[in-house]
């Protein structure tokens, strides 16, 4: 029986002491608790100054403190700001990637295009006609080469990035 009061009033009781005083609201550093053993070898804790002089004064220091509405709130705006950069952060790197794709495939097409342009001498091309169907024709030297220089500023613009 002695072993089980020693437990409680060593163990129990003083985190009991803290934890109200936290349920309560009031900083635990705030609050003094005093340790003290009777007449009867039993240890006994109290807010309260006990009336003998052999008492041993503890002094809590607590990290927690309970936040006001107003840091409450600005903690929330925060969280939802991070979120929104996250967000915006994600939507960012997809755009990237599909655009790294868009400039790969442009690349390739622009190399294609500019060996085609220098390798053959006749390219036709369709075209829609003044009576709607489609025809081919051959590019003139100007035209072959206006789509040349064309061409290689896609090439620059593609390939380079």
């Amino acid at each position: 029986m002695r072993i089980k009061k020693l437990f409680f009033t060593t163990v129990i009781l003083p985190g009991m002491l803290v934890t109200s005083s936290i349920v309560n609201g009031v900083n635990a550093k705030e609050i003094a608790i005093y340790r003290w053993v009777d007449k009867n070898n039993i240890v006994h804790f109290s807010q309260n100054l006990p009336k003998n002089d052999d008492y041993k004064e503890f002094s809590t220091i607590s990290s927690y403190k309970a936040l006001s509405n107003v840091e409450r709130k600005m903690i929330a705006e925060q969280d939802t700001a991070t979120k929104e950069i996250e967000d915006q952060e994600k939507k960012i790197d997809e755009i990237m990637a599909k655009n790294k794709a868009t400039y790969k495939k442009n690349c390739k097409a622009a190399q294609l295009n500019i060996k085609m342009l220098n390798s053959l001498d006749e390219i036709h091309i369709n075209e829609e006609r003044d009576n709607g169907t489609i025809g081919s024709r051959p590019l003139t030297m100007a035209e072959k080469s206006e789509k040349l220089v064309l061409s290689k500023k896609h090439e620059g613009l593609y390939c380079n990035n």
